[in-house]
């Protein structure tokens, strides 16, 4: 008997027994469809498990990246601190050395422009929203008025547009003054009716109305066709000691810069601009070039006092900056001309007396009345013309205003440590006062233009009269009336009427010898424009009360 243990019967071979003869064949079929499936099954799973060799790589690279974020670099940046620090601060020195050596080494156009873009564009900004301005229109008729046969015939000339005074004026659409509220005591809080009487229906207007004749508006064409005469062609300038033949040259024969300023005064006070056609359109454009190519820009502003002569050099200053001033707001589309301006007005801020508030020859030199006088005009024409004056600049003007002035300010002195009045000082300093805002009825001002009045106007001292007739002007009433009754024919009848300085002023003021003949044509000029140069208009520029009566802006 065999003892093996009988073996199972194989899965075959119970297949083959249970099925019928003749299908061996589809028992071979299904044992290789049996033996395929599983297979080919298991390579397909296996392919699914199997992770992307990019996808390995991405994750290590992760792993490597959070380990050093996390363990190698901080302990790097705590081992090199040190040097780190080293590093950064000499990069940071170097950088500042190279924009300190770029600005250095940069041409002064170039850094105009970018002291511009990084300390001005904030003030262009800044700029106060237009005022309101009355309208000044020409009188449909002339009978109706109080003026003589003279000024009549003017009038009309300039009308027909046959007088070589009439002026092609933009600001005619801009500055209308009717008639009618040109009251002498208006009181109207404007800075755009600051030139409104230099267009030409303006100056038709005021000149009836605030006292002007035929006569003193023909000496002032007459002025001005003289001044022209001796511009210097080559530039554009004019030298107080070039007049021609017509004899009192001035002193100051390199202060250049002084002489085309105050020239050019005269004409803008007229009217005349650099960008409108007028008989004196050229003159006006080559002067003004001839100040743009000589002003020093840099950190400091527009340096324009040029080779100034003796004590001469914020006096040119300040003149310089009021023709620059007046031009550009007479021309509102000239750009460059603003830039010059606003320049010039940051140069005087930093020339102030950090000290006493005034302003001398020298910038920061403590102050006298007179340059002080000729600064705060200049700052004065900044605002007329929509250019931001600092607080602090007018706050320590009024300072020294306090400082030099007498009798609670109707009398000013020369300088603080002599305390002596002086008309022409009084004058001054009261223009200044009404500029930088007293009242009409302060009793300072009041006695001061009662001074004023007494004294009259003097036959030798032009500088005194053009600051006087200024304040009068503005005060109006009796007193201007009585004023300019004296003063207007006392100019016409002193004016030369024939030979080479026909149109010019002898030299007669005691002060007059450095400016010569143009000096004292030039303010001869001026004081006979002050019918329309200035309106009358009694503003009140700023609004919070000061502790002497003053209003600031602060």
């Amino acid at each position: 008997m065999n003892s093996a243990t009988p073996q199972q019967p194989d899965r075959h071979d119970l297949e083959a027994a249970t099925l019928p003869p003749g299908n061996s064949a589809q028992l071979s079929s299904v044992d290789n469809a049996s033996n395929v499936r599983p297979l080919a099954t298991s390579r397909r799973n296996r392919r699914r498990r199997q992770v992307p060799a990019w996808a390995v790589s991405l994750q290590q690279t992760v792993c490597r990246g959070r380990e050093f974020l996390t363990k190698k670099l901080p302990g790097w940046l705590k081992a090199n601190r040190k040097l780190i620090i080293t590093y950064c601060l000499s990069f940071f020195l170097h950088a500042l050395a190279a924009g300190l050596l770029s600005l250095w080494i940069m041409p002064p156009e170039l850094k105009s422009e970018w002291m511009m873009i990084l300390s001005t564009s904030s003030e262009e900004e800044a700029v106060e929203q237009p005022v309101a301005v009355v309208d000044l229109v020409q009188p449909e008729i002339l009978n109706d008025q109080d003026a003589d046969s003279t000024m009549k015939q003017l009038l009309s000339e300039m009308e027909d547009g046959l007088n070589s005074l009439q002026t092609d004026d933009p600001l005619d659409r801009d500055f209308q003054l009717p008639l009618d509220e040109l009251e002498s005591t208006l009181e109207v809080p404007t800075n755009l009716g600051e030139f409104g009487g230099r267009s030409t229906a303006g100056k038709q207007a005021a000149i009836r109305k605030y006292g002007g004749t035929g006569d003193s508006e023909q000496a002032v064409n007459s002025g001005l066709k003289w001044i022209a005469s001796i511009q210097q062609k080559k530039d554009g300038s004019w030298s107080f000691g070039q007049v021609g033949n017509a004899g009192d040259a001035g002193s100051m024969n390199t202060t250049d810069m002084g002489a085309t300023a105050l020239s050019l005064l005269c004409f803008l006070g007229a009217g005349h601009t650099h960008d409108q056609e007028g008989p004196y359109q050229e003159v006006v454009k080559r002067g003004l070039t001839y100040l743009f190519q000589n002003s020093v820009r840099d950190f400091n502003g527009a340096d324009l006092r040029g080779r100034a002569q003796g004590n001469s050099g914020m006096y040119v200053q300040g003149i310089a900056t009021i023709c620059i001033c007046e031009a550009a707001a007479m021309s509102p589309k000239d750009r460059e001309l603003r830039k010059l301006a606003l320049e010039a007005v940051r140069f005087i801020e930093r020339a102030q007396d950090p000290v006493g508030g005034g302003w001398r020859y020298q910038p920061r030199e403590p102050g006298d009345t007179s340059v002080v006088g000729w600064q705060i005009m200049a700052l004065q024409s900044a605002k007329s013309s929509r250019i931001r004056v600092d607080n602090d600049t007018m706050r320590d003007a009024r300072q020294f205003l306090r400082s030099v002035s007498i009798d609670e300010g109707a009398g000013y002195a020369y300088m603080p440590n002599r305390l002596t009045e002086k008309p022409s000082m009084t004058a001054v300093g009261l223009l200044c006062r009404m500029y930088m805002g007293w009242n009409k009825d302060n009793p300072a001002l009041v006695r001061g233009v009662n001074r004023l009045s007494a004294i009259g106007p003097s036959r030798t001292d032009i500088y005194y009269n053009y600051y006087a007739a200024q304040v009068m002007h503005h005060f109006c009433g009796e007193h201007w009336d009585r004023w300019n009754a004296q003063m207007r024919p006392a100019l016409v009848e002193s004016q030369v009427k024939e030979g080479p300085g026909a149109g010019s002023w002898n030299v007669t003021d005691p002060h007059g010898s450095g400016g010569g003949r143009i000096y004292q044509t030039a303010l001869s000029i001026l004081t006979l424009e002050v019918y329309y140069r200035h309106l009358p208009i009694y503003r009140k520029l700023e609004n919070v009360a000061d502790t002497d009566g003053d209003t600031s802006n602060r």
